[in-house]
């Protein structure tokens, strides 16, 4: 498991996201999303890449 602290802000973006869905459309909402998705994925490399070390 990761640090929370790693995880946090993933977290509360998804949550803002979920609590505010009304105001996007399922275009929009899709975006964001893959925009999420991505970060983590990147974040997780970063935190790889740094324990390989």
């Amino acid at each position: 498991m990761l640090d929370p602290r790693i995880t946090n802000e993933f977290e509360s973006e998804i949550l803002e996201l979920i609590d505010s869905q009304d105001d996007y459309t399922r275009s929009d909402m899709q975006g964001i999303v893959s925009v999420l998705v991505n970060r983590m994925m990147q974040k997780g490399y970063e935190v790889l890449s740094e324990q390989e070390k």
